[in-house]
């Protein structure tokens, strides 16, 4: 009995700090991941090991006595193969964390040389491995050329203790920004700047995809940008109607070029039917009239009349395009009467 009391401050100074105290340690773990429960007392001494998780008992352990094996009894069947206790200890391993794991356990130490059982609690957090973050561009208020806006950093899913930061980057300096949020001031006169929003866990951090100012603020570098598109839209339309004026004109002077050889051909085809026809005689010729008179010669007449005889100039070829008239006194025109 008198060594009791020493073996009881020895137990204690086994535990923890925080078993003493009752704060409970905290650990953190991976979702598939695994942690350890550390615990270290001396074995001699031990009935009974409990762990409890929140109100729930897991394992209860007998401690080996001289030749005894320690006995292990995993009160939930599917626990048996995610619960370890390695180096032949009883510190708990616990693998295959899940979500739902995260809690308050708590181990009791139990001794017939102890009024109450010692006790440690441990809080655990089983976390998510943080994927990519993603930035959502705020309402922009461009004026004057600047462009302010929010950037607001968040994860789609596993938020649970979240950390937010912002790297600023530009060519002279480089700052950080606490927090989900960065407001946003930038000139188009001013270099471009990246932002990147960074996010951590206790068991993990990744980082967005840069974001580049002059992509970010359409609106203050759009100023400038506007003027360059109207300015190339009103070049593109002064070209075409030049191009269109000036295809008019080359229709136009074709059709006057195709008009003049039509003509001039018209003309030389007029020529040459011209010098085709036979050369027409210099002889000048002359013409006498006989006047006929429309008078019926009666037949006692007819033994006194007196005939010649007219012989017509082969010149005259048509002597029937002589106009006559169905009015006048018929008169016929001959050349060389003899």
């Amino acid at each position: 009995m008198i060594g009791t009391p020493a073996c009881v401050i020895f137990l204690l100074c086994q535990l923890t700090g925080p078993a003493a105290s009752g704060i409970p340690k905290k650990l953190v773990g991976a979702i598939d991941g695994s942690v350890i429960f550390p615990l270290t007392l001396p074995v001699n001494l031990v009935d009974s090991i409990i762990w409890v998780f929140n109100s729930t008992t897991l394992i209860t352990i007998q401690p080996k006595t001289g030749d005894k094996k320690a006995l292990i009894i995993v009160t939930q069947k599917r626990n048996e193969e995610r619960v370890n206790f390695p180096h032949e200890g009883y510190s708990l391993k616990l693998s295959r964390l899940k979500k739902n794991d995260s809690g308050i356990y708590r181990v009791e130490i139990h001794s017939s040389t102890l009024q109450d059982p010692l006790t440690q609690e441990y809080e655990l957090r089983v976390y998510e491995y943080l994927s990519k973050p993603k930035v959502i561009i705020g309402l922009q208020d461009n004026k004057n050329g600047t462009c302010v806006t929010n950037l607001t950093c968040s994860m789609e899913h596993g938020e649970e203790d979240v950390t937010y930061s912002w790297k600023s980057l530009d060519q002279a300096t480089n700052e950080s920004h606490s927090g989900s949020i960065l407001p946003v001031s930038w000139r188009w006169e001013k270099s471009d700047m990246t932002f990147i929003c960074m996010a951590s866990n206790p068991i993990s951090s990744n980082s967005s995809n840069p974001v580049f100012a002059q992509n970010l603020c359409e609106g203050a570098a759009g100023g400038l940008a506007l003027y360059v598109i109207l300015y190339v839209l009103l070049l593109f339309i002064l070209l075409c109607s030049l191009a269109l004026v000036l295809f008019i004109l080359i229709i136009r002077r074709t059709r006057k070029k195709v008009s003049e050889l039509i003509e001039e051909k018209k003309e030389t085809d007029t020529h040459q039917e011209t010098l085709s026809l036979p050369p027409v005689s210099e002889e000048v010729p002359e013409y006498d009239t006989i006047s006929y008179c429309n008078r019926t010669i009666s037949e006692e007449n007819l033994a006194n009349t007196i005939y010649s005889t007219v012989h017509i100039s082969p010149k005259v070829t048509e002597p029937h395009s002589l106009p006559m008239s169905s009015d006048t006194p018929r008169s016929s025109t001959y050349k060389n009467v003899v």
